[in-house]
């Protein structure tokens, strides 16, 4: 048999169409990129604003500087992108598909036989890499930078030693078999006062326990003063008192603390510890699986609201991109709603805190695909798909 196209005719289209596409998703790249650069810089401005109008009168009243302001908003950039991101990613893919419809692009590269699909993979790509920045901002950063932000908040209201000091702290390590009592621990400096720490087998025995005066944890391990220390054993008990004693227990200040930590002041890690080691009811820890869940699943909100992107910035006329502007805000606000509707829900132990969490996401997802599909046909051209061959000459 004759080939048609000799190999090296096929091979140099082939070259051709690649390097086609790469011009594609560079150009498609850049015309996203400015306008979500510019989104982001807006929706920056607008939280700073917001967040100045509140604490105008605690900075005047702190005398706070300049410097200190600014350094105290740099460090709340993690929360911003957390409040704006999904936002961002919604209108600036919405306003790059709307500038190239009004200069005709994408009835050009339609013209040229290029599929819906190929047509939206860069921007599919673009917040691909933005999900994987929105997890990692969620998993850690968003939430020391809340803290970060009530520390300078009570600093310069001169309460700095208020978020690094409890009283009367419980805890409970579940995996080191310890029950800890603190009347006073001072996580910044690791030092604690009036110190009892009760240590168990696997079966719930007491096997040991520990009274201390003072507690000091030298990065290391706690190092106790003023110790007696009681140890059970099988026929009698044993105390024995010590002026300063070295212990083996490595368990870290910070981690005592989670006890009375909010939800958004921990991280993902932080919170799976917490969840794993806590033995609260499960009506208590529901805000903890919760919030775990919301920042596990939660980035997929940036390919969910692109979809309705998609959909409504692909309007040719001036009517129709009014109209699809006006739709996207709206699926925005009801997106915004239903989250912060069903939320509560699985905080409070009413949901499963997984469905809580990833409801809105299937349900905002699936109605985006749905009416992409009826656009574009995708349901006709699946169903082809699936005939057999000799069904589709026919």
């Amino acid at each position: 048999m004759i080939a048609l196209f000799p190999a090296s005719s096929t091979l140099e289209t082939g070259r051709i169409v690649v390097s086609m596409l790469k011009i594609y998703f560079r150009y498609l790249f850049l015309r996203l990129l400015i306008p979500f650069a510019i989104c982001l810089a807006a929706g920056t401005m607008i939280c700073v604003m917001a967040d100045l109008y509140g604490n105008i009168n605690n900075f005047l009243d702190g005398k706070a500087s300049v410097g200190l302001i600014l350094w105290f908003y740099t460090l709340q950039v993690p929360i911003m992108l957390v409040q704006m991101l999904p936002a961002v990613m919604l209108f600036s893919a919405l306003w790059t598909l709307l500038g190239l419809n009004r200069r005709s692009e994408l009835v050009a590269f339609q013209s040229g036989g290029m599929s819906p699909m190929l047509l939206f993979s860069p921007f599919f790509l673009f917040a691909a890499v933005w999900v994987l920045i929105y997890a990692y901002d969620l998993s850690g950063p968003a939430a020391q930078a809340q803290v970060t932000k009530e520390r300078i908040l009570q600093e310069i209201k001169g309460h700095g030693d208020r978020n690094n000091t409890f009283h009367s702290l419980p805890y409970v390590d579940n995996i080191n078999h310890r029950i800890w009592f603190f009347q006073t621990l001072d996580v910044a400096s690791g030092k604690a006062k009036d110190v009892e720490i009760l240590v168990r087998d696997t079966d719930g025995k007491d096997l040991k326990k520990y009274f201390a005066h003072e507690a000091h944890w030298n990065g290391k391990v706690w190092k106790l003063s003023g110790v007696r220390i009681i140890t059970y054993g099988p026929t009698d008990t044993s105390v024995k008192d010590f002026e300063q004693i070295d212990t083996d227990i490595t368990t870290p200040p910070r981690q005592l603390s989670l006890i009375v930590s909010e939800p958004p002041q921990l991280t993902v890690p932080q919170l799976s510890q917490y969840i794993n080691t806590s033995t609260s009811t499960p009506e208590h820890l529901a805000s903890y699986r919760t919030e775990w869940w919301y920042r596990v699943l939660h980035p997929l909100s940036l390919v969910v609201l692109l979809l309705f992107a998609l959909l409504n910035g692909m309007h040719t006329d001036r009517r129709g991109a009014a109209t699809g502007v006006a739709w996207t805000i709206a699926v925005l606000v009801l997106y915004t709603f239903s989250t912060a509707t069903l939320m509560p829900f699985g905080q409070h132990n009413r949901m499963p805190p997984f469905v809580a969490a990833i409801a809105t996401e299937v349900i905002f997802g699936a109605i985006g695909l749905h009416l992409l599909a009826l656009k574009y046909g995708w349901y006709w051209q699946m169903r082809n798909w699936g005939k057999s061959p000799k069904s589709r000459k026919a």
